[in-house]
């Protein structure tokens, strides 16, 4: 018997997130929405434009309130607008073409057919494959495509 499996916390999900993915899903945090986080924000720009208007003489209150609500205001305008900035455009799942069907990889991969049926040994111990376990799927040349063994012979001198 393990002793320290004993002590692992088993993952919980609340609302259809996994306490393994955010640890404080039960506090229900993972559950806000844009609207709520929008609407929260402009409150407290609000609160912060009214608290000018108190009994503070000086003027390093007023900047210093100034300053938070045009750094809450631009957080919230860019939290609304989502600018993409200079994220990569690829080829994903979504938008394959109708009639799609993804090769399956590790089949090709492990029978060394398709784009893997010509890799060298130099490649296959690249990708940690022994060429010696797989030879016999590898293709031979046929004998009329071989080279001759003087030929190899008398390159190695």
């Amino acid at each position: 018997m393990n002793v320290a499996a004993s002590h692992e916390k088993a993952p919980e999900v609340h609302h259809g997130v996994s306490t393994l993915d955010v640890p404080s899903a039960a506090w229900g945090w993972s559950d806000i929405g844009r609207n709520t986080i929008q609407i929260a924000g402009w409150i407290s720009v609000l609160f912060l434009l009214g608290y000018n208007f108190g009994n503070h003489e000086g003027h390093v209150e007023t900047i210093w309130l100034l300053v938070l609500t045009v750094l809450v205001v631009i957080g919230l305008l860019i939290h609304l607008f989502e600018p993409k900035l200079a994220q990569r455009r690829t080829l994903t799942a979504r938008n394959k073409p109708v009639g799609h069907q993804e090769p399956e990889w590790a089949y090709l991969q492990k029978t060394l057919s398709g784009p893997y049926a010509e890799l060298t040994d130099n490649q296959l111990i690249a990708m940690n494959i022994d060429p010696t376990r797989v030879q016999h799927l590898r293709k031979m040349p046929r004998e009329d495509q071989r080279p001759l063994e003087s030929e190899h012979q008398g390159s190695l001198h």
